[in-house]
């Protein structure tokens, strides 16, 4: 008698295993897995909202997705979110945002033709947009002198403006030059009208940038 009940007991898990087994192999299809609102493009320093997103299955309906990823708005780059669903068959369904962080004078990078009235000859440097500072352009070599790197400008609308700040042991032989002046955008460039205050004195140059 206890054989036979056994044997009832090994049949039953069998076939509750079988049914169980078989239910998971009818389902094999993934939630589908729809962001809200697509890719998107913030400015450096701007806002970046999380838009969500929305899963369906053909089997548990609606699904809630995880989220995973971030984005730093106080950096340019992309950066990916993933949206995930998974039913209760254990299908996984996803699903990705790009969002990309850019400065707004991004158009402004490249290659220039620099030349100073007054100055026969011209000279090359690269200006790259900051890329933690929105609406700030980085000089490569400003003003022709060796080794000066460090030099940044502002811009808002047309308008750039060159703060007052001092690049060390530039030039040669080196020196100390403070720099501080304003400009316009041009299309296809920029002019600036600038002050270079070294131990010699007080030197006005006018600089047009020229992108190659």
């Amino acid at each position: 008698m206890k054989k036979n009940i056994l044997s009832l007991t090994a049949i039953a898990m069998i076939a509750s295993a079988t049914i169980f087994t078989g239910c998971k192999k009818d389902d094999t299809t993934a939630p589908v897995v729809t962001i809200v609102g697509g890719d998107q493009t913030i400015s450096l320093q701007g806002t970046y909202t999380e838009l969500g997103a929305t899963a369906d299955d053909d089997k548990d309906g609606a699904i809630t997705p995880t989220i995973s990823g971030t984005v730093d708005v106080n950096h340019t780059g992309v950066y990916v979110i993933t949206y995930m669903a998974m039913d209760a068959a254990g299908n996984e369904g996803t699903a990705v945002r790009n969002v990309t962080v850019k400065n707004d004078v991004d158009a402004m990078t490249g290659g220039y033709t620099c030349t100073i009235v007054g100055v026969t000859a011209s000279y090359q440097q690269t200006i790259t947009a900051s890329p933690t500072l929105n609406k700030r352009i980085l000089f490569s070599k400003f003003g022709n002198y060796a080794n000066n790197t460090g030099i940044y400008a502002d811009i808002i609308g047309t308008t750039i403006t060159l703060p007052s700040q001092t690049a060390l042991n530039i030039g040669s032989p080196a020196a100390n030059i403070t720099f501080a002046g304003t400009g316009a955008t041009v299309t296809g460039g920029f002019g600036l009208n600038y002050t270079e205050v070294n131990t010699a004195g007080t030197l006005n140059t006018v600089e047009n940038f020229v992108k190659n």
